[in-house]
């Protein structure tokens, strides 16, 4: 019975507080409820690169599969609900127009400078190599999703901590499939997703007019935020917030990822460093672009778009579609017991392309940060839900001050009255004497430390006298992450364009220099690059900028050339110049004295 009342409470305030989710135009998937995944999906194991299928489709329920994941040590479970692949006229047929989502993308590539879009190739380039979700299975678990899922009625996971100074709403979406990389070229792909909202209400009894604890920071699952840079305040310009109580989210297209304003992300894939290869290209192509945007010049990588424009289906209150609430918690079977991974098992070695874990754990079967202690992941340990609340820790913190300085003063005297005692016994022109040293440090360690817990008191109080201060809800940010802006978009037609051919172009010709006929490449390497990277700033509106700078290496390349041509003089010239700036410093050192 108590358990009954306490899912109540914590349904009425999950209810409450639920967020807004403004999907994409052309999304292909909702959040759906994973009993109805699960009970079309087959159960596997992999052993040492070997898979059994422990369970087929329709054999399978949750408390099934909280039994399957209990007697498994580990990792090495998967679910897939693609059991039932289509067949290659099934797959063509959904894919055309009107059996699918339309989508409508800017040219992603030129978004990014010439080296991300020639990294952006090898990164295709190595789906070849490492595992990867096979053709056609977008389409096809957009077809189950359809056909079994109920995608008219959008569900979420919702769970409540209480502890502290804090209550925790969190709210899990289950995707049936995130389809990134095939529907709207992103980075990756895979089957099943899992993301979340999380809402911290302020748990220090404080009620607001409508007898609820107030909410003061929110969380959105995204690609690369931690900490600090995760979590927004209650009162952020950047946050919707719908009657006053549900936040928006605005999910990206495929990748399902959180933002706080609708718009085009553009995210950088940092390569590997490749021994420093990378850093160093980096550093050139600064020197030759130096007034390009940042995704252009700094962010070498591989360049890719989320888009989350929020122009597509909304779920939630006061919009056409409603949440079906389901409560979970510590105790809920299968968030407890099913440690594998939701969603086929690709082996990829990135990681990219394997089926996320649960709500509760990461892929290796540890519990999630995010679960097991939702404070300190937004890193709202340090962090109090309330002024008032802050004002009662400066008081408690001013009294333990208070009993410390006490105790310190009083072990100082004690201390002190010993150290005398001995150093009289042993007389001061006894070399014992010395041996007190380590006693003498640790006392002035003791008042050293009360000096400084005075100093902390002194600016305590005169917080708590003038009040504490107040800082923007941005200050807490070390990264704010906003859409691309108008004025930072790739419009020009002549850019749009280049970007589509030039990594051919740059493959093309560095093809040429192994053909049998081509004699001084390294020249003609030169010539290459020159011409390319004119093309490029030319395209980005910094021509006069690169062939200022083209003209400065050359400059550069010319003198050093005639150093090396005559070293032995320019080696006599130097050797004469500073023996005569050496003698007038010294002859200035002696007129001084």
């Amino acid at each position: 019975m108590t358990q009954a009342v306490g899912r109540a409470d914590d349904l009425a305030l999950l209810r409450a507080y639920e967020p807004v989710l403004r999907l994409t135009q052309g999304e292909y998937f909702v959040p759906v409820a994973v009993d109805a995944y699960v009970a079309g999906a087959s159960l596997i194991r992999t052993q040492a690169g070997t898979s059994t299928v422990l369970a087929g489709p329709g054999s399978l329920t949750l408390d099934d599969l909280a039994r399957q994941g209990a007697a498994q040590d580990g990792p090495g479970l998967s679910l897939s609900g693609l059991s039932e692949p289509a067949s290659w006229w099934g797959r063509v047929r959904r894919l055309l127009p009107g059996r699918r989502p339309s989508f409508r993308a800017g040219n992603r590539l030129a978004q990014v400078g010439l080296l991300g879009r020639t990294i952006d190739t090898l990164s295709r380039v190595s789906l070849l190599l490492r595992g990867s979700v096979p053709g056609g299975s977008a389409a096809t678990a957009y077809a189950v999703q359809q056909e079994r899922l109920s995608p008219d009625s959008p569900t979420y996971y919702g769970r409540v901590v209480r502890g502290g100074d804090w209550i925790v709403c969190q709210y899990w979406f289950f995707y049936s499939f995130n389809n990134w990389r095939s529907g709207f070229s992103g980075v990756n792909e895979h089957e099943a997703d899992w993301e979340q909202v999380t809402i911290y209400l302020d748990g220090t009894g404080t009620l607001d007019d409508a007898g609820l604890p107030p909410a003061r920071w929110v969380v959105f699952s995204a690609h690369d935020e931690v900490g600090d840079d995760l979590r927004r305040r209650w009162d952020d310009p950047d946050l919707s917030i719908v009657g006053g109580r549900h936040p928006v989210v605005f999910a990206g297209a495929g990748s399902h990822s959180g933002a706080y304003l609708a718009g085009d992300y553009l995210i950088t894939i940092a390569p590997p460093s490749l021994g420093g290869v990378v850093p160093a290209v980096r550093r050139v192509a600064k020197i030759f672009a130096p007034w390009a945007r940042a995704a252009q010049t700094e962010g070498l990588g591989i360049p890719y778009v989320d888009y989350a424009r929020g122009d597509g289906p909304a779920i939630g209150p006061e919009q056409e579609q409603s949440w079906n609430p389901v409560v979970i918690d510590e105790d809920t079977p299968w968030v407890r017991d099913y440690r594998g991974l939701w969603g086929h098992d690709t082996q990829d070695r990135l990681g990219g392309e394997r089926g996320p874990a649960g709500p509760r754990y990461e892929r290796n079967a540890t519990v999630r940060p995010s679960w097991g202690d939702p404070v300190g992941w937004a890193g709202l340990a340090k962090v109090a839900p309330s002024p008032e609340a802050e004002a009662r820790l400066v008081a408690d913190r001013i009294e333990q001050i208070d009993s410390r300085v006490s105790a310190l003063e009083a072990e100082a005297t004690a201390v002190g009255h010993d150290l005398t005692s001995r150093a009289a016994a042993l007389g001061p022109d006894s070399p014992d004497v010395r041996a007190l040293a380590p006693d003498e440090l640790a006392l002035s360690s003791l008042r050293m430390e009360a000096v400084h817990l005075r100093d902390e008191r002194v600016r305590l109080e005169r917080a708590a006298r003038e009040g504490l201060p107040t800082a923007g809800p941005h200050a807490h940010l070390s990264h704010r992450r906003t859409p691309i802006a108008s004025s930072e978009r790739t419009r020009d037609r002549v850019l749009a364009f280049w970007a589509v051919i030039s990594t051919p172009i740059v493959l093309y010709l560095l093809a040429g220099f192994f053909k049998p006929e081509v004699t001084d490449r390294p020249i003609a390497a030169v010539l290459v690059i020159a011409f390319v990277l004119g093309v490029e700033a030319f395209a980005r509106g910094y021509l006069g900028a690169y062939l200022l700078r083209l003209v400065a290496v050359l400059g550069l390349i010319v003198l050093l050339a005639d150093v090396a041509a005559n070293w032995q003089t320019v080696a006599y010239w130097v050797l004469v110049a500073s023996a005569v700036t050496v003698l007038l410093v010294n002859l200035r050192d002696v007129l001084r004295r």
